[in-house]
């Protein structure tokens, strides 16, 4: 009888073993932040970009929808209409995108709807819509555009919770605290998604410092990240200046940090094949006024229209910041990123990504050429300065 009662000891303790790091179990990933021990010491060359006019495969100007006063979560009555709004993340939509779309989901269990219309199909619509069919809502998206025309299609796609989300002067305990909430909880679903077909990748970044940089004080009046984190929010560890033997560029003021990247193309595809596949509908339908919106046979919406919300909603907050990006024939082999003279460039599946502008209140969309040069110039720069 003890060694029956052993056995089934020594059984019990191993399927409860089995079953807490199994479907179901708990995942808190922890942030990387900390300087110890991370890098390891290299002197390996990197590859470098193929840069040439020539090599030029596609141009878009994107509109950050931007709002003064940050992104817009909130719950509103309008009518017989509950409508939770998610929009105004500036450049930071992407990485706040399922923080921000679970603080919306929670916002929709407050009201008794069980189906629920997604105004919007970029990448705020679309992680809205998945997180609300996780919790069972039944879900319809209306939208006038899809993939690759919304604007999300024409982001940066890069980890960049704090870029240009908020001005400073407007920054309160209470948006901090949905901030940094909305930020750990993209972060942690982010890291859930690393190894599913490349869409979520960690990169090494270099910052290069050479004579012709130069600091953008239009910058200054955005809120910096030391302003929005906590102290224990150190998602990646502290940028490290590199010593000479490991420098892979001639400047003498290096920093490596990582980061993480996102393939846009495949992940947009993604979130919009497994709405459709999880039962979702998709509908085509432009809205210009409110009253759009009550004619809907749902009750309850949630208005990710972005820069929509300036018209729809008559959102005075709002405005545009457009960036110009530049992509050049994609090289399997980079797996880095740098920047310098405020000039990037980003290595992603559909193209080597060069950007590095942004223009408060514009509309346009065409690209400007000046700009490619100025971004081509940047680039070849990059890559004189780096070791032979």
């Amino acid at each position: 009888m003890k060694n029956e009662r052993r056995d089934f000891i020594k059984k019990a303790t191993f399927l409860g073993l089995s079953t807490g790091l199994g479907i179901g179990a708990c995942t808190s990933y922890i942030p990387a932040g900390t300087k110890a021990n991370f890098y390891i010491n290299t002197s390996k060359g990197l590859p470098p970009v193929k840069v040439s006019r020539k090599r030029v495969i596609k141009e878009s100007v994107g509109l950050r929808p931007f709002r003064k006063i940050g992104p817009r979560v909130e719950l509103q009555e309008l009518g017989n209409k509950k409508i939770v709004h998610n929009y105004g993340h500036g450049g930071s939509g992407w990485s706040l995108s399922w923080g921000t779309s679970k603080i919306a989901a929670d916002l929709i269990d407050t009201t008794p709807q069980k189906e629920v219309a997604v105004i919007g199909c970029g990448i705020i619509g679309l992680s809205t819509a998945r997180t609300l069919q996780d919790r069972g809502y039944q879900v319809t998206i209306y939208t006038k555009e899809v993939f690759p025309q919304v604007t999300s299609a024409m982001a940066t796609g890069t980890w960049s919770p704090t870029s240009r989300l908020i001005l400073q002067e407007h920054i309160t305990p209470a948006f901090k605290t949905m901030f940094q909430n909305a930020c750990s909880h993209s972060f942690n679903t982010f890291q859930r998604l690393l190894g599913i077909n490349q869409i979520v990748n960690w990169m090494d970044n270099y910052h290069i410092s050479s004579s012709s940089s130069h600091s953008n004080t239009n910058h200054h009046k955005f809120a910096a990240k030391d302003q929005l984190f906590s102290s224990d929010m150190n998602f990646y560890p502290e940028p490290k200046q590199l010593e000479h033997r490991e420098n892979p560029f001639k400047a003498k003021q290096v920093h490596k940090s990582p980061t993480t990247i996102f393939n846009i193309p495949i992940y947009m595809k993604m979130l919009r094949d497994d709405f459709l596949l999880a039962g979702g509908k998709l509908e085509f339908k432009t809205f210009k006024r409110p009253e759009d919106i009550d004619a809907l046979s749902q009750k309850c919406i949630a208005n990710c229209t972005g820069l929509g919300s300036l018209e729809l909603f008559g959102d005075e907050e709002m405005m545009p910041i457009s960036g110009q990006l530049c992509f050049l024939i994609p090289q399997p082999e980079l797996n880095y990123r740098a920047s310098m003279s405020g000039v990037y460039f980003i290595p992603r599946k559909d193209g080597i990504m060069l950007g590095g502008n942004g223009i408060e209140n514009n509309w346009n969309t065409i690209p400007d050429k000046e700009v490619t040069d100025r971004y081509l110039e940047g680039v070849t720069e990059m890559m004189n300065n780096m070791k032979g």
